[in-house]
């Protein structure tokens, strides 16, 4: 019953990442979350049934994933000076 209410969760954080169109920084914390909850439901699988190896794999890529965000958030806040996605001109 409880990976039900996972899954909808996943759906509603997934669905809100889709629907943000205002701020970058909102767009990141919402795809961290995402993460989040994935490692969960993977600390979960690979605890019952499979080795924890893998989750160590998942760490490296979501502080990978991380980084990027946060440098590509640097980046825009040098050149536009804000991380409204309203304030940017993308045809520049």
């Amino acid at each position: 019953m409880w990976l039900v209410w996972i899954f909808f969760f996943f759906w509603f954080i997934f669905m809100i990442y889709f629907m943000n169109f205002f701020s970058f920084l909102n767009s990141l914390l919402i795809l961290e979350s995402l993460s989040l909850l994935i490692f969960f439901m993977f600390v979960y699988i690979f605890f019952c049934f499979f080795s924890l190896s893998m989750i160590m794999y998942f760490f490296v890529f979501i502080v990978c994933e991380s980084a990027i965000g946060l440098s590509i958030l640097v980046s825009i806040v040098k050149f536009y000076g804000s991380v409204n996605f309203n304030s940017m001109n993308f045809l520049m």
